[in-house]
């Protein structure tokens, strides 16, 4: 969706969007009214500013507007001090967010060591949402008001590319919020329509500020289109990458590529700096939506006797798959690779040529012929990403040909914190501290859990977090299962066209490669660890990933070498604890590792905001009643914590329907039971009544 279409939907129902928002309008006029950081009883004129913010400072179990008066109260001067610092303008942001949240720290610990309920004050919530409140408040006409699960929705709907290079996490997350606002205010200011109808309301309501600059309605826009995402461009399929956080990461992908039948246009493709793919019939590739569509094109203009099943996978991956930065080797035939290089631009229909009017714009790096390993597909285009022995062997014709140590350029990944974190799993601050602390101290921590706690959710997140940033390079996720073995995870010999040969593991490879990038921290995820037979997996790793002896070197079995792991390689595992079939870890591999138990999360901030959201009595029912039936198993000789429903089951819903919630209970949570309770079918009965009454 463009920019220009969320306006047009907003403008359809303008009248209904103003009532529901102007509070933001009336909100930042009380505050210019009211705010004085000069006065006299500093925590009382605070709370009066602040009082007509309502959700944009509170919501659900978010209290910052509460927590914020109750510590200015705690220190009013310390407070004021505070919000100098924070307005100050001759400052960077930097250097003004961190410090005023650190003061809000000790102000809470403050609060702490008074107060007759020191339990009540776990957190200030004096987060990057709160305080692009206290800016926007001041500074209207320069700041934009933030949520980060709004900049997200609106940024996956436009497709908006992040660009910022700040170093501070943080401030690479505003700044690049901050370009999509004036991406946004752009068309705005472009739409005279729009502004008339603005102005025209603000005009004719009281208390109102004015937003001469558009700060707000820019805002609003983006938050109701955040929310087009969820109630109306429904996808029938997921998000790629969504459920292991990787949705939003472009990695570089690998093609081999034919230039034309027999390579005909090879040369011109080289010294013009293009590649080009045909299927002229069919015009503009962008002027399809499906890869069905563009199937039936050809059966249209081409040969209506053909599927055409291979060549709209391909026309459509040239068009939406591949990016700028990715490889390409181009081939002649089966068996020659002629030439590599680099992509540098978007799909382009080209009609002024006579053939081959789809093009890419390429820097080739390399022209000559070289032997391709093996036999090479007969597809015009083929995107070889996941065949990574092949890539390797292909990146290995031209070794020779590339200055040894020569840099690869610097990548920006889309930046990832703490914030981030909590606003995506269900986990309290507390557990998330204490989880980080356990990984950096341990090293190796096992996610054990009931099914549907969220534990593959929240590992590459948990690594991320830590990262500060979703650079997929440092992390590595595999699964293990009973045929997993120490050739596959370490190295062993495997059969090849010469008999047979020494090939590396997955485990391997990630320690070489951290060994290499000592200063920054690497995430090695192994999803259903006790399905392997982990004594036959390890190995001679079992002393080696303990925290005092990394760096240590040992003789590794297949090889000459001398193998350590590195310090900066953390090892995260999951583990199903409802899963009778399999055996518990043995306690010498339990011994190097810290168990971290995740607990169903519907009493955590995220859940409620989640329910709060999805406003269903049947919803809350449902997970009333779950919460009483966890209450059941978790007191129940035979099963106990490790059973407990989890709340995946229930996330992810767009749209509450009867359906929906129905077919939950019949065919994921009910055969759950009957498998817990398989001796008791009465209890399964009741329980399945309970649950179906739920929903009714």
């Amino acid at each position: 969706m463009t920019i220009r279409e969320v306006l047009d939907y907003y403008k359809k129902d303008f009248v209904k969007y103003w009532e529901e928002e102007k509070y933001k309008w009336v909100a930042v006029q009380h505050f210019q009214d009211n705010w004085n950081i000069e006065a006299a009883d500093f925590a009382s004129m605070l709370e009066e500013s602040i009082s007509q913010a309502y959700n944009l400072l509170q919501g659900g179990m978010y209290y910052a507007s509460k927590m914020l008066c109750t510590l200015a109260k705690q220190d009013p001067e310390k407070m004021r001090s505070l919000f100098r610092l924070l307005y100050n303008e001759n400052l960077p942001l930097v250097d003004r967010l961190q410090p005023f949240r650190t003061g809000c720290d000790e102000l809470l610990e403050e609060f702490r060591q008074t107060s007759s309920e020191p339990e009540k004050a776990k957190n200030h919530y004096q987060d990057l949402r709160a305080l692009c409140v206290y800016l926007s408040f001041e500074y209207p006409e320069k700041y934009f008001l933030f949520k980060y699960r709004m900049y997200t929705g609106f940024r996956k709907l436009i497709d908006f590319k992040e660009t910022s290079q700040e170093k501070s996490s943080e401030i690479r997350k505003y700044d690049n919020y901050a370009r999509m606002c004036q991406a946004v205010l752009g068309e705005i200011q472009a739409d005279t329509e729009l502004q008339q109808m603005q102005r025209k309301q603000v005009k004719s309501e009281e208390n109102c500020y004015s937003d001469p600059e558009f700060h707000l309605l820019t805002q609003t826009i983006i938050y109701i289109g955040s929310r087009i995402t969820d109630e109306t461009v429904q996808k029938d399929e997921p998000v790629k990458g969504a459920a292991i956080a990787d949705e939003d990461i472009e990695t570089k992908r690998f093609w081999i590529y034919s230039p034309g039948n027999g390579a005909e246009i090879w040369n011109e493709c080289y010294e013009k700096g293009f590649m080009a793919i045909g299927w002229d019939e069919i015009g503009d590739l962008t002027a399809y939506s499906t890869k069905d569509e563009m199937k039936q094109a050809m059966k249209e203009e081409i040969d209506p006797t053909l599927a055409y099943t291979m060549a709209a996978h391909a026309t459509w991956q040239f068009v939406h798959d591949m990016r700028p930065g990715d490889i390409v080797f181009a081939k002649k035939g089966m068996y020659h690779i002629i030439g590599r290089g680099v992509v540098e631009s978007g799909y382009q229909y080209d009609p002024s040529r006579k053939h081959y009017k789809n093009i890419r714009s390429v820097r080739w790096t390399h022209k000559g012929e070289w032997p391709h390993p093996g036999q090479a597909v007969m597809k015009t285009l083929t995107d070889i990403t996941p065949y990574t022995d092949y890539v390797a062997k292909l990146n290995a014709l031209f070794e020779s040909d590339t200055i040894d140590d020569a840099e690869e350029p610097v990548v920006d990944y889309p930046a990832y914190d703490a914030e981030d974190f909590l606003e995506e799993v269900f986990m309290d601050e507390d557990s998330y501290e204490t989880l980080i602390g356990l990984v950096r101290n341990k090293k190796n921590v096992i996610l054990q859990g009931a099914p549907g706690v969220g534990k593959t959710f929240a590992a590459k997140r948990l690594a991320y977090s830590m990262m500060g940033e979703k650079d997929p390079n440092r992390v590595m996720m595999v699964q293990f299962h009973q045929s997993y073995s120490y050739e596959d995870f370490i190295m062993g010999f495997r059969p090849s066209e010469k008999g047979f040969e020494l090939k590396h593991g997955a485990f391997y490879n990630f320690c070489k490669q951290a060994e290499i990038d000592s200063e920054n921290e690497y995430f090695f995820i192994i999803d259903e660890i006790n399905r392997g037979n982990l004594s036959k997996i390890f190995g001679e790793l079992f002393m080696l990933i303990e925290p005092d002896k990394r760096g240590v070197e040992l003789q590794l079995l297949y090889s000459d070498e001398k193998f350590s792991v590195p310090g900066n390689v953390y090892i995260i595992g999951m583990m199903n604890t409802a899963d009778r079939s399999l055996a518990m870890l043995d306690y010498a591999l339990r011994r190097r590792f810290a168990f971290f138990e995740m607990k169903p999360g519907f009493d955590t901030d995220g859940f409620r905001e989640y329910r709060m959201g999805l406003a269903s009595e049947k919803f809350d029912r449902l997970i009333s009643s779950i919460g009483n039936l966890n209450a059941t198993i978790a007191t129940d000789d035979s099963l106990g914590e490790g059973f407990c429903i989890g709340h995946s089951y229930f996330c992810n819903l767009k749209k509450v329907t009867d359906r929906a919630l129905s077919d939950i209970v019949e065919y994921e949570l009910i055969p759950l039971l009957k498998e817990y309770w398989f001796d008791e079918p009465t209890k399964v009965k009741d329980w399945a009544n309970i649950l179906r009454s739920a929903v009714k």
